[in-house]
């Protein structure tokens, strides 16, 4: 029962966004890439308006222009790269706060890790990008987005410093084990046979989790994402 109540409220969440229609934007030297992207953002059946730059130095023109519902960012750029560009994005007066996505051809855990802890929502390896990925990365970028910004600010307590001293002194032990599951679940990926199977979407979504824990063990501030980790 639980799992059909997620799937319709998975549903409820995509039509109202598809009825508010979306403003994107991506960030991207790559014509190539650029164009890819924006045939998947037409096959993922939303309602995507998206503008199109290939520099860090455009992207602070374009965020004068116009107010961004989600950024997708190029991690590998000219000058710069995924993370410079989030920094402006964050310093940012009208877009700091808006959703953004790390797109990255460079399947690092480290670069994932650092874009997560930059206040990136998620982070797509172009090599494993599809209209179905990038559907749900995107949707739950703005859904998140929208309750953060309507739930009331919390105050320091006693319970959250006793959390972030108890993730400090397990982090150092906890790390290694996540980053050898890590190269693990990529390694078993590399080797299946059949990529029609859905055992490459499993294993993907245990190292993402893998990814995320690693982030808020290095920043127990972050928080975990309800959905994320739903079994």
């Amino acid at each position: 029962m639980q799992h059909i109540a997620d799937h319709a409220e998975g549903v409820g969440n995509l039509q109202i966004v598809n009825q508010m229609g979306i403003r994107a934007l991506i960030l991207d030297d790559s014509v190539f890439d650029r164009r890819r992207i924006r045939r998947l953002t037409h096959d993922t059946n939303l309602q995507i308006s998206l503008d199109e730059i290939a520099s860090i130095e455009a992207l602070d023109r374009i965020l004068d222009q116009e107010k961004f519902d989600v950024i997708l960012i190029d991690y590998n750029l000219p000058q710069g790269d995924g993370i410079d560009a989030l920094r402006h994005i964050r310093a940012h007066p009208v877009n700091g706060d808006c959703p953004a996505i790390m797109v990255t051809g460079n399947d690092s855990s480290a670069i994932a890790v650092q874009s997560l802890k930059m206040g990136c929502s998620d982070y797509l390896p172009k090599e494993r990008l599809s209209a179905g990925s990038l559907r749900d990365s995107i949707v739950k970028a703005i859904e998140t987005f929208s309750e953060e910004r309507d739930a009331p600010p919390l105050p320091q307590t006693e319970v959250d410093r006793l959390t972030s001293v108890v993730m400090q002194k397990y982090a150092s032990a906890l790390q290694p084990k996540l980053a050898r599951i890590i190269r693990d679940l990529r390694t078993l990926k590399s080797k299946l046979p059949d990529e029609s199977t859905n055992v490459p979407g499993s294993l993907e979504t245990v190292e993402r989790q893998c990814i995320h824990m690693w982030a808020i063990l290095l920043d127990p501030k972050m928080e975990p994402d309800s959905k994320e980790f739903r079994h």
